[in-house]
């Protein structure tokens, strides 16, 4: 009896309405977009559950698995693309564990397919983080690949515009206005006292540089508790550092139930520190920034949950996770 063959036991395409595919990819365009590649012709194609702003698939060629991102116009501006591809292949290049940017057989790393700007990345060892998984060891390594980061990105010379600064803020308070009170009752009047707080004490000339801005455990993945990568460089951008931290501990600090986890903080930054050392500007700024990351997060969320119908295709993310967070590190402060 005939041996099947692996292609006769899996499809070679897997689509779901509930993956995270905004952009179909047909067999017949897949197969012509790798002819612009030296990888191999295609074997399988699989859409990518996870992620909220671009079409990822998991794409296995006779070389091997890669991951095909199709970046979405409802998130990313074409433009900022070429950003992107630059601060990861220099990260990579630095020795930052971060996936592989695939060049074509021209040396292109971005080229277009179904009217998308697309790219072909190496598959990362190991699974995105989670809340539940994360301990203080987890979070020192992410602390110190923080770090490594961002002394790599001082070799960058582009300056990427952060679209969800703090101008972006200020925006969405005055379009949202009253509407914010619908989620729930002073929530607009909170954002309007915060955002006056944080416009008037915003840090000057702390050390800047392009910075991830999206560094949550979901974009870190680990493999038997050893870091192995980081991943969805959508939102990097011009900006300062220590509120990329500040981002980083709003995100990898709080517990599943949304609970505070002070070792958790200390450990990322002790990680941090063995790296890069924060200057004495940036940890009297910190305070002030921890409370802009939560702001930052808080808004877009309040936007998402404004905006969601009934039927529409991705479930926002709960804005409260955010507000709560927000008034702890109001009455926070740092241990010394």
């Amino acid at each position: 009896m005939r041996k099947k063959k692996w292609l006769d036991i899996k499809p070679l395409f897997v689509h779901s309405k509930q993956m995270a595919v905004f952009t179909q990819v047909s067999q017949e365009q897949l197969t012509e977009f790798l002819g612009r590649y030296d990888i191999g012709s295609l074997v399988s194609c699989e859409g990518i559950e996870a992620g909220v702003s671009n079409t990822n698939y998991f794409v296995t060629t006779q070389t091997g698995r890669y991951v095909l991102t199709l970046f979405e116009p409802h998130r990313v501006r074409a433009q900022d693309i070429p950003s992107y591809v630059e601060y990861s292949t220099v990260l990579e290049q630095s020795g930052v564990p971060c996936p592989k940017t695939i060049q074509t057989k021209e040396g292109d790393y971005i080229t277009m397919l179904c009217d998308r700007p697309a790219a072909f990345f190496s598959v990362l060892q190991g699974d995105g983080g989670s809340v539940a998984m994360l301990d203080v060891n987890l979070c020192e390594q992410a602390g110190a690949t923080l770090a490594q980061m961002h002394l790599a990105a001082q070799k960058i010379k582009t300056k990427t515009p952060n679209h969800f600064g703090l101008g972006k803020w200020q925006e969405w308070e005055r379009v949202m206005g009253a509407r914010m009170n619908n989620i729930d009752a002073g929530l607009h009047s909170l954002v309007q006292s915060e955002l006056g707080f944080i416009v008037q004490n915003w840090p000057k000339n702390l050390p800047c540089g392009q910075i991830h801005a999206d560094y949550f455990p979901d974009n870190v993945f680990f493999q038997e508790g050893r870091l192995t990568g980081v991943i969805d460089f959508h939102f990097v951008c011009y900006d300062v550092f220590a509120y990329d931290l500040a981002i980083a501990i709003n995100a990898w600090s709080f517990d599943e139930n949304n609970h505070f986890q002070e070792d958790r903080m200390m450990a990322m930054m002790h990680g941090y520190q063995t790296v890069r050392a924060l200057s004495a500007g940036e940890e009297e700024s910190l305070p002030v920034l921890l409370r802009a990351a939560s702001m930052r997060f808080l808004l877009s969320r309040i936007e998402e949950k404004l905006k969601w119908k009934e039927g529409d295709f991705m479930k926002p993310h709960d804005p409260m996770v955010f507000e709560k967070r927000l008034k702890h590190f109001q009455a926070y402060s740092l241990p010394a």
